[in-house]
């Protein structure tokens, strides 16, 4: 029970704001798109970092959930994912601070 207590003290949920989810996860192809990105490239990025993104429908908001330190140094790859569809769904881009 104390190591599963110390391990949840070290996941974080960070909301990247309202990007439009429902209809984001629609702009993202299932395969690549011959550019490395997709729903695909997302999910083996997940895995990779061993962190999740969540498409919130009811707020429209997207979380990135995992480990403090994966979040803050690793996950530049789906933070630019993430910006690219959400830029192509509505015509601006997105910065993460």
């Amino acid at each position: 029970v104390k190591s599963a207590r110390l391990s949840l003290k070290k996941i974080k949920v960070e909301d990247l704001g309202y990007m439009n989810a429902s209809e984001l996860i629609g702009t993202i192809p299932e395969t690549d798109d011959g550019e490395g990105r997709g729903l695909s490239d997302l999910h083996s990025i997940e895995r990779k970092r061993l962190v999740k993104v969540i498409f919130d429908d009811v707020t429209g908001h997207v979380y990135l959930v995992g480990d403090a330190k994966k979040l803050e140094k690793k996950c530049f790859d789906l933070r630019n994912l993430l910006s690219h569809y959400y830029w192509r769904l509505s015509g601006k881009d997105v910065t993460f601070t």
